[in-house]
């Protein structure tokens, strides 16, 4: 997986065509049991200091044990704006996980970016995302949506957050609507 933020783009079009999207959007994902989003929660929102701090994305996999507990592979470091997965083979895996580093004003930190929901898709799983305002994302794989699962300040904020710089953000997302905002269209 290689996930990759985008270049923010300019001027009042490219929200007001994203909020109008949002309007349109597919149905949300279905909801993930109480256990694996506390699970994910946690897990992610202990590696969001290590991600801020030196200002890379961190990223992984969740799964299950041999024995049907939940899991997830040690986190491997990535560069500022991407992270390239490994798989260990010693969980049966459901989602990828990864944080997206430090808040930069220069791009769209705030939500899956469209490279995040291809790479789950194409590997035919999930995927949670920690953003630098605190945000968890879950990314429906076979969907190819990305549904917010909690809001900016639910898991730790890098200190350098500006909030509102994204304008207005859906809830749910669908990877065609990730890409228009994408290109400022």
């Amino acid at each position: 997986m290689r996930a990759t933020g985008a270049r923010r783009a300019t001027g009042l079009l490219g929200a007001a065509l994203l909020v109008l999207a949002a309007l349109l959007a597919p149905p949300a994902a279905v909801a993930q049991s109480p256990e694996e989003i506390r699970f994910a929660k946690a897990f992610l929102n202990a590696l969001q200091e290590r991600s801020f701090a030196r200002n890379r994305e961190y990223c992984g996999y969740f799964g299950l044990t041999a024995e049907g507990r939940l899991a997830a592979t040690r986190p491997r470091r990535g560069q500022a704006d991407s992270c390239t997965l490994r798989w260990s083979g010693q969980i049966r895996i459901f989602a990828s996980y990864h944080t997206h580093g430090a808040f930069d004003p220069g791009h769209f930190n705030e939500f899956p970016s469209s490279a995040d929901i291809e790479s789950d898709r194409d590997e035919g799983i999930d995927g949670y995302v920690a953003t630098p305002g605190g945000r968890l994302w879950f990314i429906d794989g076979e969907r190819a949506v990305a549904r917010l699962i909690c809001g900016p300040g639910c898991l730790k904020q890098d200190p350098g957050f500006i909030p509102g710089l994204d304008g207005a953000i859906p809830e749910v997302l669908s990877l065609g609507q990730v890409r228009r905002w994408e290109s400022g269209n």
